[in-house]
C-alpha cells in the first residue's frame, strides 16, 4: 500500500475519476459505432455467427473494450492506498 500525502490523495482520486470517464466516454463511442455505425454502412445483410454484424459489434465489442479498459486502468493507473487521513491518527494517539 503506497503512502500518500492529503493533497496527493486527491490528485490520484481525481486522475483516477478522470481516466474512468474517459473509458466510459471510449466504450460508448464503441457501442455507437459498432451498433449504429454499422447497421448504417451495411444494414442487417451482413451477420456474425447468424446474428446481425450491427447487434455484435455493438454488444460484444464494446464488452470487450471495457475488459481491456478495466485492465490497464487497474495496472496503469489505479494506486492502492489508504484512504484514512494519518494526521489525525498520530494526533489522537
Amino acid at each position: 500500500m503506497k503512502k500518500l500525502s492529503y493533497k496527493e490523495k486527491f490528485i490520484q482520486m481525481n486522475r483516477e475519476a478522470k481516466a474512468t470517464w474517459i473509458l466510459a466516454a471510449i466504450c460508448f463511442l464503441v457501442w455507437l459505432a459498432g451498433g449504429f455505425g454499422t447497421y448504417l454502412l451495411v444494414g442487417s445483410s451482413w451477420t456474425i455467427l447468424k446474428m446481425p454484424a450491427w447487434f455484435v459489434l455493438g454488444s460484444f465489442g464494446s464488452w470487450f473494450v471495457a475488459i481491456i479498459g478495466v485492465a490497464y486502468l487497474v495496472k496503469n493507473v489505479f494506486v492502492d492506498f489508504d484512504l484514512d487521513d494519518d494526521d489525525e491518527e498520530e494526533g489522537t494517539n
